[in-house]
């Protein structure tokens, strides 16, 4: 997987925005080997549902403890 340095496919130099770009898992320019397209509607649907799950879970826990 080629590593994409174009700085204008970084936004805030760590999400990567490219709409051209067919895939939705794409390699990072350094670091962890892959990351999100953002360009794509389903790297926005994974990021809500990483992020709603423990949400969720903190809700459901907070409402168990205040009974």
């Amino acid at each position: 997987m080629l590593r994409d340095r174009n700085p204008k496919h970084w936004k805030l130099l760590v999400f990567y925005c490219n709409p051209e770009q067919p895939r939705l898992f794409v390699a990072k320019r350094s670091g962890s080997p892959i990351t999100l397209n953002f360009a794509k509607p389903m790297a926005w649907a994974i990021t809500g549902l990483v992020l709603a799950v423990p949400i969720a879970g903190a809700v459901v826990d907070f409402a168990h403890s205040v009974r």
